[in-house]
């Protein structure tokens, strides 16, 4: 029985039982007392529970801005380098910052496991993955992403970022025919231009040239707007 109709049971009861009662009042008022008193302490537990949770994904968030902001902190300056150090370095190279941010997306997933945040966490530690080559790892965080939360504000940059690793992984077949579908679909995955740039990959990948150029200007011509238009054009080359 789902929690919301167990509750809607409770109340329902305590309201019949009220009206049994409400004839008895001065008889019974240590009772109804007592009934009070119940009520009034499942009503703070209730809130308590809300405050709980709501301060433990606030809390997460606090978390999972930290470690956002150590996966993109600048690196510092090699010794006896001219260029100014950047406010915010901590690291000397990109290995230690990303073992870093990988330990706090980590923690943050383990602590707050459930919460939104740990769920964006989790895209981190996907990109983590791929970035040191552990593609097994990486597939199966975003295909979780995907599979929990279909229609999370975050689930296209997810799907994009599986895509990409299925074209590197050498799915490059498989991949091409599941975008010329979504492509032709009046209700797609993607947008247009982002099923589009994939398949100008995917068919550079495979070699073919002509059929990768012919992606590119359909993203100039048909979304000219499209962030991926300018990198397009210079894809396409001389006209």
């Amino acid at each position: 029985m789902r929690r919301e109709h167990r509750r809607e049971l409770k109340h329902d009861k305590f309201v019949d039982e009220m009206g049994s009662l409400s004839s008895r009042v001065k008889e019974n008022q240590r009772f109804l007392l007592m009934i009070t008193v119940a009520v009034v302490a499942a009503a703070l537990a209730a809130y308590g529970m809300y405050f709980y949770r709501n301060n433990r994904e606030q809390q997460a968030q606090d978390a999972l801005a930290n470690a956002i902001d150590t996966i993109d902190s600048p690196l510092l300056s090699a010794p006896g380098s001219q260029q100014p150090q950047q406010p915010g370095a901590k690291y000397k190279t990109e290995a230690d910052r990303n073992t870093a941010a990988e330990k706090q997306f980590k923690d943050l997933e383990s602590k707050f496991g459930g919460t939104d945040a740990a769920d964006v966490a989790n895209l981190y530690l996907a990109r983590l993955d791929a970035g040191r080559g552990d593609i097994v790892g990486a597939r199966k965080l975003l295909n979780a992403f995907i599979d929990e939360h279909p229609k999370h504000v975050l689930v296209g940059s997810a799907r994009f970022s599986l895509y990409q690793l299925r074209i590197e992984n050498g799915e490059v077949s498989q991949v091409v025919t599941e975008l010329q579908s979504e492509v032709n679909k009046s209700d797609p995955v993607l947008p247009a231009d982002s099923l589009l740039v994939l398949l100008a990959h995917a068919y550079d990948v495979q070699g073919n040239t002509q059929k990768s150029k012919e992606a590119y200007r359909r993203i100039t011509t048909e979304f000219p707007d499209s962030p991926y238009a300018l990198e397009a054009q210079r894809r396409m080359g001389p006209a």
